[in-house]
């Protein structure tokens, strides 16, 4: 293990050391940290510091190879404390499982099996420390005694982290180091630790299922598996059935990666996203081509949401179409309205339809246009009849309705027929004008009157304005008649002797 990283530096003082020498925790040390990374993941390895004996020889050095920098665990928020506090039990525990596990299956493991479970024993937790997210110990499998005859403290001195001692060269003493390989040596001669390598595949094929939960989802649990097993059997001649399956898994991974890029990067393209899904299905468009697994997760997920994208393209598309048939028509557009959801907008409305990127969009802003257009075509409509209503006949109000509609496009409908009754009024108002102005101009010229009666004859009298110029020119033309009467009379009493 390349510790690099300081902890602390302790006084050892007043405790008794888990082994016979001081120079022999290192090789402790090595054997707990070769056991257990043989049948746990390396992080609870981690949980040892690597002691090194100062030159003082009553200070102890303890390092680590996790990245960060240590904290005392009594020095955290008390929230933080008890989460770290419940972790390092967790895997503490985890080592006492394993220490109580070598004996019974094991032969000849009952020595290095105490060891370990004396390690998972610290004086207190002022020698617990954290680094990043990880509890590690100090002072692991020493005990604290009574005061010595020399007068020690029963109690740890804790120097500076920063102090600048070198440590001692760490010497290899092999008392009960070598008792440690003789016990191994001769497990192995009785094939006890095969049991191991029975355990070690359970454990791996157990990690390897807890990946395939995971859905290629958080951390590369199936990359720190092939790398675990890398370690364990670096010649690749092992494990070959687990090995097999992480490959197949990885590459499934990284194929739901691709697609699931692919249809981000398609974003709301309709005809790309049909592309995608056309090439998860072999020639029979049902058959999938890029393995049996896409009702799995990730790719389970990854397909309802293109899927989900590809509905809403089909239905944006009936919906554009169904828009194109009914234009024109106020009555259906409104029906069209109300199933898609958009309320009856106003005409100061039409530039505050809500925006979305899908392709519901174009559809959603043209049908609102088409909305006003029919919401200001009945708003014209009903003002164009309160104008024909006015004793007037309504000219100044058709006037001021052709002058709001100036900017609308009366093209097609429903403006378009609107537009025609509009100008068939103005037209009429246009004449009566006209009339008006022959009928002052003519005042008794009884032929002009004449003359405008025949014209007026041609139109419908019975509306306003021309009512109102048939009336005036009907007393006109009574007029002219009373008056030719009268000289038609002076004429013939003139006549008479």
């Amino acid at each position: 293990m390349a510790s690099s990283l300081r902890v602390a530096r302790v006084d050892i003082s007043g405790y008794r050391l888990p082994t016979e020498e001081l120079a022999g925790l290192d090789d402790l040390h090595r054997e707990l940290q070769t056991l257990i990374r043989r049948h746990l993941p390396g992080v609870a390895a981690s949980v040892f510091t690597l002691p090194v004996p100062c030159a003082d020889g009553k200070t102890v050095d303890w390092y680590s190879d996790l990245p960060g920098q240590p904290t005392r665990l009594t020095a955290l928020p008390a929230a933080r404390r008890a989460a770290m506090k419940a972790k390092l039990e967790e895997r503490l525990d985890a080592l006492r499982r394993l220490a109580d596990a070598l004996p019974t299956r094991v032969k000849g493991s009952e020595s290095i099996a105490a060891l370990l479970r004396a390690a998972t024993r610290y004086p207190d937790d002022s020698h617990v420390y954290v680094i990043g997210d990880e509890p590690v110990l100090t002072l692991w499998g020493f005990v604290l005694v009574e005061e010595t005859r020399r007068g020690r403290s029963n109690g740890p001195v804790l120097a500076s982290a920063s102090a600048s001692e070198t440590p001692v060269r760490r010497r290899f003493r092999w008392g009960w180091a070598g008792a440690i390989v003789l016990i191994l040596g001769a497990a192995l001669a009785g094939g006890g630790w095969l049991w191991l390598d029975r355990r070690e595949a359970d454990s791996l094929a157990a990690e390897l299922q807890a990946a395939l939960a995971t859905a290629c989802a958080g951390p590369d649990r199936l990359g720190a598996l092939a790398l675990r097993i890398d370690r364990l059997d670096p010649q690749g001649k092992g494990y070959a059935e687990l090995r097999e399956r992480i490959a197949v898994e990885q590459a499934r991974c990284a194929a739901a990666e691709s697609l699931d890029r692919e249809v981000i990067a398609a974003d709301w393209d309709c005809t790309r996203l049909a592309e995608i899904r056309q090439g998860l299905a072999g020639s029979d468009g049902e058959s999938p081509t890029r393995g049996p697994d896409l009702d799995r997760e990730p790719f389970a997920g990854i397909l309802a949401r293109l899927d989900g994208r590809i509905g809403v393209c089909e239905t944006s598309a009936q919906a554009a179409a169904e828009l194109e048939r009914r234009l024109g028509n106020c009555t259906e557009l409104t029906e069209l309205g109300v199933a898609v959801g958009l309320p009856a907008p106003e005409p100061e409305q039409a530039s505050e339809v809500a925006r979305d990127e899908t392709p519901w969009r174009p559809v959603r802003e043209q049908l609102t246009r088409e909305l006003v257009r029919c919401a200001e075509a009945d708003r014209l409509a009903v003002a164009l009849d309160a104008a024909l209503e006015q004793h007037d006949g309504g000219c100044s109000a058709i006037l001021k309705l052709d002058r709001e509609s100036a900017g609308l496009d009366v093209t097609r409908p429903p403006l378009a027929a609107l537009r025609e009754r509009l100008d068939t009024e103005l037209a009429r108002c246009a004449r009566a004008q006209t009339y008006r102005q022959k009928l002052v101009d003519a005042q008794m010229d009884c032929a002009a009157l004449r003359t405008l009666d025949r014209e007026l004859a041609a139109e419908d009298a019975e509306r306003e304005p021309l009512r109102a110029i048939r009336g005036r020119l009907d007393e006109a033309l009574l007029r002219c008649d009373t008056l030719k009467k009268l000289e038609k009379a002076v004429g013939e009493g003139l006549k008479q002797p």
